[in-house]
């Protein structure tokens, strides 16, 4: 495979975003708030007793994951996302873990469906649900989009479930992504954190 010019990184928004070993290369400089974001969310996260299950959406290489299990390493872990060499930088990383992480390939939409290898206890997505929604689509499909994948994450849930999200703001508003969870069934929906575009925010299940 040739390798691509060097100055597909000098374009606004450039970058080779789907080269997983790029992508952990880059991420703090790139986006310097992606890191104080992780350690935000797992401040956010409820205490996790040893055996809670968590998955982490749309896992890419794993950085959401391994900070999770650095706070709470007596937890099982589910990687899941639909690109196998992101899983396999993702497992590699979380090598030091191998009794409590498991992997899983597969897509992930926003038709309404559960997660697969669920239910959990809490489900982590960060950097990812923007990217599932997709880009370049008007707000109300975005709205539409992101109730449907939080029903999905809904359904994925143990009765009194977490969902955290760390992301930045793209195509929908936090205000209006907020909605879309309390819509989908979310309670206790609030935002624990934000600087700039980034944030860290979450719901819950009633039990």
């Amino acid at each position: 495979m040739p390798i691509p010019s060097w100055r597909d990184n000098l374009r606004n928004r450039g970058g080779f975003w789907r080269n997983g070993n790029w992508y952990d290369l880059h991420l703090e400089r790139r986006l310097p708030l992606a890191l104080p974001m992780l350690d935000e969310m797992v401040v956010a996260l409820p205490p996790l007793e040893p055996g809670s299950t968590v998955c982490d959406l749309a896992c890419g290489t794993g950085n959401a994951a391994f900070t999770v299990l650095a706070a709470y390493p007596a937890l099982h872990m589910t990687l899941l996302d639909h690109d196998p060499d992101l899983l396999a930088i993702a497992q590699d990383k979380l090598s030091q873990f191998p009794e409590t992480v498991t992997a899983l390939q597969a897509s992930v939409n926003t038709d309404g469906e559960a997660l697969p290898g669920g239910p959990f206890d809490i489900v982590v997505a960060t950097l990812a649900l923007h990217a599932i929604i997709g880009h370049d689509i008007e707000p109300l499909e975005a709205e539409s989009r992101y109730e449907l994948l939080f029903q999905g994450i809904r359904d994925s849930l143990n009765p009194g479930g977490h969902l955290l999200i760390g992301d930045h703001v793209g195509t929908l508003g936090l205000y209006r992504q907020l909605k879309a969870m309390e819509r989908a069934g979310f309670i206790d929906v609030d935002c624990a954190w934000r600087q700039d575009d980034f944030f860290v925010a979450g719901g819950r299940l009633s039990e």
